[in-house]
């Protein structure tokens, strides 16, 4: 088998962990690089088991996303709705909650467990055990809460009953990681879930759990105007988003791409480029020295940062 090589490439992610704390970025795209393999250095090893920790606020959001990619799989792949049966037997929501907290407590005991230390990969770790964090009980049952209300909250909005009348055979790959190139680099692109509408158009639907931010997000969701503009042969100006926020309640927020729009997320992908290149010791290499990446001097990210026992900021 070829040797992998970490070759640059972006993402709004990407760009986040750069935004947040450049030693962050660092250990997540150049000091964890080959961690996987058996005679790695220590350090690296080490960095990538860190690396694919969650905490408790990213747990809810991968558990709810997937929850909802579950369902929409297998609707997707019975075709039409009705070929499936969805109509006529319906979905039972507190069947898929119950799914939800059965898988995370599955999942806590398995860190609780530390499995993940030997199989970084292939099992779950939360970063709260890692450190042996105390975390109050009712915390990690909000957390599940959380979860629970975000799935009640989508299976009983509008929205899913727009998406259940919408023909399977118009919806884009669901959660499938992409690639398209931007100015001769390679972006990458997940969309949660997007359709083609009538006029040549799309619609792209991103879920949120976090914090309702959505100016923070236009970014990313210019990003993927552009990769549908490319990959599937749509103008990005045909490109309608959503942003969906999944709490008590849900709450959307939808954006039309302008021109203008378009213009300013290019910029944006440009300028956070040249910033991560101008770090780079050897840029067409794409070399990176942990030193030429300062720590952050806000140390609240520190404290909920995976990486923060490597940085000696425990």
């Amino acid at each position: 088998m070829a040797e992998l090589k970490n070759k640059f490439t972006w993402s709004a992610s990407r760009h986040g962990s750069f935004s947040y704390c450049h030693r962050q970025y660092w250990w997540s795209y150049y000091g964890s690089w080959g961690g996987w393999n058996r005679d790695a250095p220590p350090r690296a090893r080490e960095a990538y088991m860190l690396k694919n920790l969650a905490n408790r606020w990213t747990w809810a959001g991968t558990v709810v996303h997937e929850a909802i990619e579950d369902v929409l799989r297998g609707l997707h792949g019975g075709g039409e709705q009705r070929a499936l049966g969805f109509e006529q037997h319906g979905l039972d929501i507190e069947e898929e909650v119950e799914k939800a907290t059965k898988l995370m407590r599955e999942q806590w005991v398995e860190s609780r467990n530390a499995h993940y230390r030997i199989r970084p990969k292939k099992r779950f770790g939360l970063a709260e055990h890692e450190y042996d964090e105390v975390i109050p009980r009712a915390e990690w049952k909000a957390t599940n809460e959380k979860v629970q209300n975000a799935l009640r909250a989508f299976f009983n909005s509008p929205l899913w009953d727009r998406i259940r009348e919408t023909d399977p055979h118009d919806w884009l790959p669901i959660e499938t990681l992409d690639q398209f190139d931007f100015e001769g680099t390679g972006i990458w692109a997940v969309l949660d879930f997007a359709l083609r509408v009538p006029g040549g158009g799309i619609e792209i639907f991103d879920w949120k759990t976090g914090e309702v931010k959505p100016d923070a997000n236009k970014l990313q969701l210019g990003c993927y105007a552009l990769y549908v503009g490319q990959k599937h042969d749509v103008p990005p100006e045909s490109v309608t988003t959503h942003l969906v926020y999944l709490g008590e309640d849900l709450q959307e927020f939808t954006f039309r791409m302008t021109e203008k729009d378009l213009v300013e997320t290019r910029g944006e992908m440009r300028a956070s480029i040249a910033a991560m290149r101008t770090r780079l010791r050897d840029p067409e290499a794409n070399v990176a020295v942990r030193e030429d990446f300062e720590m952050t001097d806000d140390l609240s990210k520190c404290r909920i940062c995976a990486y923060r026992r490597l940085c000696g900021r425990e």
